[in-house]
């Protein structure tokens, strides 16, 4: 079967436009091409932060992909669109493959074991012939029988809650597996259990791409090595190469695990890696090779001595450009933020509210307020904007007519306004930290230097508050992302969207919760319920620009109050 599979080019995962590397040192050959077959396992390896995740990310489509060009088969990932600019995802890729993020446990959102298998399942129900025997096959694969099918994840501990979500992976009959981390906190017995679970796949002639951190592990179920540098160039490689040049994982700023070099002198020594990855066969053949090979000696003392990481990429990473808005006094940015608010909410007509509209846009232009990652909670607010404004245009009908214009324009009106006031408060917690806006209110109730605890404790309460916006934003591109991958819906229905809000929301609140839960033991841990003390860094000093920040906010309120 496994023969025939490979041979099949139908199945084969092509990535273009890699920065590949071959050879050794700076050999790079630029925007290159790697296959992957199907019925081959490989895994992705390099430093914390190289790109790792994204790349998987992007082979699933989660990510913008860049100079990247995937192809499933003859099926690409994305396609262009026909009547205007940009791309769209290809639902015959995504149907490709199964996908499991790291902590893919903190996706479960339904009440039973078997509907999490079955969500996972029905964009294959033409394909799932028997799904029953799927499921089951599934739980065997994570040590599970079928009693756990009535099982709720939500009452599990945290290594059943990962092994239900690996379940809900392994049960779509996808040629592709897209994994990342599949065997953090599982046991001894969960990583033999998926690893001869990823082998049985292999020989029905599915593909495998693995992130995995335990080398040890994944190196011998591996047929194919991408090894991410930092600069995000790539080297492709056998595992048998790798074994045979473990300074690759040095050039790449990793750290040579000890295990590998008593297995390099081996392989070298001809011995096959069949033996090696046999624990048995391989502590024979190890007890045989003298002790000089192994690390400690002069060699590899000096190999262990280099840099982790290489300084000038990690330097690179640690540069970034302040946000010109933290030039400012958080106290003039929120209070002119208040005043610009209390304006628009003064507006009566439309006139003054499309003028209102060319302001706030400017002030965000202006501020360089990016809200792209916030377009998913924007356009759902227009969506229930134009619902309800709909809604009570046909419930205040009468006199025989369907449809009441001044209710619909009436009902519109406040959310636009509403709307334009969400704008520009979305963007102020991304470019500012609740640290600074804590100091500043400090600073604006303090009395001779003092803060009284009642302070302490509500300006601490705004401060999280604020602290959860940005959280919020990133907990539900992660539970979109999710979402798109199991459900693997790309249609913009009113349908599927009840779909993508009951795959997103869910998850998105348990989430939510177990943060909220974490924030407050580590609170509590510093003594925060019996003691609130002041933060005591650098005093913030209000300036000339911030007078001038505020004086501009007043008077665009002071515009809107007079002609609104």
């Amino acid at each position: 079967m496994r023969s025939e599979a490979m041979s099949d080019r139908r199945l084969v995962l092509h990535i273009s436009g890699m920065r590949l590397r071959r050879g050794s040192g700076e050999d790079v050959e630029q925007l290159g091409e790697v296959e992957l077959l199907p019925g081959t396992l490989t895994l992705v390896m390099g430093p914390n932060g190289a790109g790792k995740t994204t790349l998987l990310e992007k082979l699933a489509g989660l990510r913008d992909p860049e100079d990247l060009s995937v192809c499933y088969g003859r099926e690409p990932l994305w396609l262009r669109r026909k009547l205007w600019r940009g791309s769209r995802l290809n639902r015959a890729a995504l149907l490709s493959y199964g996908y499991a993020p790291q902590n893919p446990e903190h996706a479960l959102f339904a009440r039973k074991v078997q509907e999490e298998l079955a969500y996972s399942l029905r964009p294959y129900a033409d394909q799932a012939a028997d799904q029953g025997k799927a499921m089951e096959r599934a739980l065997a694969a994570v040590g599970f029988d079928g009693s756990w099918l009535a099982r709720d994840p939500a009452r599990m501990s945290g290594g059943e809650r990962r092994r239900t979500a690996l379940a809900s992976l392994f049960v779509t009959p996808a040629p592709w597996l897209l994994l990342d981390e599949p065997t953090a906190g599982l046991d001894r017995e969960g990583h033999e259990r998926v690893g001869a679970h990823l082998v049985d796949l292999k020989k029905e002639g599915r593909g495998i791409v693995l992130i995995s951190h335990d080398s040890e592990w994944a190196l011998p179920l591996a047929n194919q090595v991408l090894l991410v540098y930092m600069n995000g160039e790539i080297r492709s490689c056998k595992p048998e190469e790798l074994v045979a040049h473990p300074e690759w994982l040095e050039e790449a700023g990793m750290q040579v695990p000890g295990w590998l070099w008593p297995v390099r002198e081996a392989y070298c020594a001809g011995v096959s890696l069949h033996k090696l990855w046999n624990p048995a066969e391989a502590a024979e053949v190890m007890a045989g090779i003298p002790s000089v090979y192994f690390p400690g000696n002069r060699e590899l003392a000096d190999r262990e001595e280099r840099l982790s990481v290489n300084p000038s990429f990690s330097e690179r990473a640690r540069r970034h450009s302040a946000h010109r808005l933290t030039r400012f006094d958080p106290r003039a940015v929120w209070l002119g933020y208040a005043l610009v608010s209390a304006g628009l909410f003064s507006l009566s007509n439309w006139i003054s509210l499309a003028v209102g509209a060319v302001i706030v846009l400017s002030l965000l232009w202006a501020g360089h307020v990016s809200l792209a990652r916030w377009r998913g909670v924007i356009g759902s607010f227009v969506y229930f904007m134009l619902f309800m404004s709909g809604f009570a245009a046909v419930a205040k009908t009468g006199d025989g007519r369907w449809w009441d214009t001044e209710a619909f324009v009436g009902t519109l009106f406040p959310l636009t306004r509403t709307l334009l006031v969400m704008l520009i408060g979305l963007g102020l917690p991304l470019v500012m930290t609740p640290l600074s806006l804590r100091r500043s209110l400090e600073q604006l109730v303090s009395w001779r230097g003092r803060t009284s605890s009642f302070w302490q404790r509500f300006l601490l309460t705004v401060t999280l508050l604020i602290r959860f916006v940005p959280e919020l934003l990133v907990e539900w591109e992660r539970f979109k992302r999710i979402f798109l991958a199991r459900g693997k819906e790309t249609a913009k229905t009113p349908l599927v969207l009840f779909r993508r809000l009951r795959g997103v929301s869910l998850p998105l609140l348990l989430a939510l919760f177990r943060l909220g839960d974490d924030v407050a033991i580590a609170l509590e841990s510093r003594g925060v319920r019996k003691d609130v003390h002041p933060t005591r860094g650098t005093r913030l000093m209000w300036k000339w620009a911030d007078t001038c920040l505020v004086a501009g906010a007043a008077f665009i309120a002071g515009v809107f109050l007079l002609y609104g």
